[in-house]
């Protein structure tokens, strides 16, 4: 190889100085180049296009209408109900039922009092008596005939009995008790402390309240000539679980009330009380 072709020679041509360069390695080699770069740009084009395509797809698929669904129905004919008949009887009337039988009654009228008139009579005086006999009633007699006193059953009541008045007295039962007096029994205070003293002594049940009960119990005592609460039970007790029993103690723990009074004195009173039992938050 002359010196000047050995500048403008590349390695290949250097390596196969002296051999046969019309084919075989020396010409794969001299072309390998090109396709690999052939090979890029394949490469390159197809996934441009690929990218192209899938971007293009996404920007029209709102464009186009999406595939119809189809749906398969199956459509049966309804055959027609039976005409009704012409001479179909209509409908029985409903009539309302018959009145219960009535209770057998009796009229009753009041009875009419009529009004007594009382017949004057006209009293006779000492003259009339100088001659005569007294009497029920006056008959006409002989004035000659000896003076009698009519002592008979059918003499008038009282004409010859004693005007002296028999005083009879009433003698009361002074251990009643009543229910309604003039002047009723009171707690110290009035009502209003009466109910803040049972809240204040009051304890809530712990069985009624871990079972959510609540409601009234009523409560009857008597309050004594003095003063005192005795006889003190439960007339009705809408709670349970304990209730009655607590009210029952609170109520005969509580101080001497002001007795209740009759004409005049202490009599014993009969009382009923209402104690509320009811859960806080309700």
């Amino acid at each position: 190889m002359k010196r000047e072709e050995i500048l403008r020679a590349d390695m290949l041509d250097i390596l196969f100085e002296g051999r046969n360069k019309a084919y075989g390695a020396y010409d794969l080699r001299k072309r390998y180049p090109k396709f690999v770069a052939r090979a890029i740009l394949i490469t390159v084009v197809l996934t441009v296009a690929i990218l192209s395509y899938s971007f293009i797809k996404n920007k029209l698929a709102g464009f186009f209408p999406d595939k119809p669904i189809e749906v398969e129905a199956n459509i049966t004919n309804l055959e027609a109900p039976p005409p009704m008949e012409e001479n179909e009887p209509p409908p029985p009337e409903q009539t309302a039922p018959p009145p219960p039988p009535e209770r057998a009654s009796v009229q009753y009228v009041p009875p009419v009092v009529k009004e007594v008139v009382a017949q004057e009579v006209e009293m006779a005086t000492v003259k009339e008596l100088k001659d005569k006999d007294p009497g029920t009633k006056t008959v006409e007699g002989d004035p000659n005939a000896q003076v009698t006193i009519d002592t008979k059953a059918d003499a008038a009541p009282g004409l010859f009995e004693s005007t002296e008045k028999k005083v009879v007295a009433k003698v009361e039962d002074e251990n009643k008790i009543f229910t309604v007096v003039e002047q009723q029994p009171e707690f110290p205070g009035g009502t209003g402390a009466m109910y803040k003293w049972i809240g204040e002594n009051l304890k809530y049940p712990s069985e009624a309240r871990n079972n959510g009960l609540q409601g009234k119990v009523i409560l009857q005592f008597t309050v004594e000539k003095n003063g005192d609460i005795a006889n003190v039970k439960v007339v009705r007790d809408a709670v349970g679980g304990g209730a009655g029993d607590e009210a029952m103690r609170v109520v005969k723990k509580m101080p001497n009330w002001k007795p209740g009074k009759q004409n005049g004195k202490s009599v014993r009173v009969q009382f009923t009380l209402p104690v509320t039992f009811k859960l806080e938050g309700e």
